[in-house]
């Protein structure tokens, strides 16, 4: 039975896609094109192992700040919400502004959400088991950098979250034991050495960030710990910008107290295949490569295969287990004076699988 319902929810999923990339939605484009401001929205359907099937919408309108700025990539403002049969819910709002010739860069997002996830605990002898967990959850996060010298950008960022974690356990457990309350409130920096030719859809090029968060008592967080995260990402054109193959390292560590809630999990981008939350620990590394095709009539296809693995120091990463992930995709340039794609991947991990819709592309942060 379960078999045949992921059968169903599959089915959904590959007719609601071809029904956003119908002819008239072509035709609406195509008289759009050269507006100043554009729109992109896609449905998001999906199947996952945790939190059932979902069910939600995310939009996002393309736009330039200034008329006569031609070096700033295009901004953006957004708009996600999704729900699901588990009874998770999330919804968010996000601004992406590129000001004065490229030389500021602003992100912001706002949002909050009720999310009923699970993770794997080993058990000695028996093996371990999936644990249930329900996270409620708001947050805002600001980033703003400039750029310092050629293509290398310095900022500074905070984010205020705050939640309630209840664990899914017998309840002859103490109920103080199974809730606990978290503020997870950061302050950092972040140095993005930035050389692609595209923030959106790069072409050729590449791009080094390095992001350093700090969580303290004395802005309102509960645990004593730091965040680092090092990422790669390079864009190699094969022959012409059709054919493009592109890398990605990933690294996010976390050191100090680190509460449940701050620990690193294998996943989406970095890899996508894994859906389930059993890998999780401090530290999460991810290599992996992607090879883009782009047809003659907008539509495009891509297929990936990475590996990832989740240590709690790095001392452990002799006898960490790789976690394979691959799949393949397809895409379909809606925007394409601005190179933006829409798209669905279908990918498959270590006893795991996933689907994912998106606007732009992988490797994109």
């Amino acid at each position: 039975m379960k078999n045949k319902y992921i059968q169903y929810v599959n089915s959904i999923v590959f007719v609601l896609f071809l029904g956003i990339l119908s002819p008239s939605s072509f035709a609406q484009e195509k008289e759009k094109k050269d507006k100043k401001v554009n729109f992109a929205a896609i449905p998001v359907v999906n199947y996952s192992n945790a939190t059932g099937f979902s069910l939600g919408a995310m939009g996002q309108v393309f736009y330039k700040v200034s008329k006569t700025d031609t070096i700033s990539p295009v901004s953006s403002s957004g708009i996600f919400g999704m729900y699901t049969t588990n009874g998770t819910w999330f919804g968010a709002l996000f601004q992406r502004l590129y000001l004065n010739e490229d030389k500021w860069r602003i992100l912001a997002a706002v949002g909050a959400g009720n999310i009923n996830y699970q993770y794997f605990q080993e058990i000695p002898v028996f093996g371990g088991s999936f644990i249930g967990y329900n996270t409620k959850a708001d947050f805002a996060a600001l980033k703003v950098e400039r750029k310092i010298v050629g293509k290398l950008y310095f900022g500074v960022m905070g984010v205020y979250s705050n939640s309630k974690l209840t664990f899914d356990l017998p309840e002859s457990i103490d109920p103080e034991l199974l809730t606990s309350y978290y503020s997870m409130n950061s302050l950092g920096y972040t140095l993005n050495l930035d050389e692609r030719d595209n923030q959106i859809n790069p072409f050729k090029g590449y791009n080094i960030s390095f992001k350093n968060n700090f969580y303290r008592d004395w802005i309102g967080s509960d645990n004593k710990f730091e965040s680092y995260n090092i990422t790669y990402n390079h864009f190699i054109p094969i022959k012409s910008s059709n054919d493009i193959i592109a890398a990605r390292f990933h690294a996010a560590v976390s050191t100090g107290d680190v509460p449940f809630q701050g620990q690193n999990v294998v996943g989406q981008d970095d890899i996508r295949g894994y859906t389930k939350g059993r890998y999780r620990e401090n530290q999460v590394y991810a290599l992996q490569a992607e090879y883009r095709h782009r047809f003659k009539n907008k539509f495009g296809a891509v297929a990936f295969l990475g590996l990832a693995t989740a240590v709690e120091t790095i001392s452990d990463l002799d006898n960490a287990p790789l976690l394979a992930g691959g799949g393949v995709g397809v895409r379909y340039m809606v925007i394409e004076k601005m190179r933006i794609n829409i798209g669905l991947d279908a990918a498959l991990g270590k006893d795991d699988w996933g689907i994912y819709f998106r606007i732009g592309e992988s490797f994109g942060r």
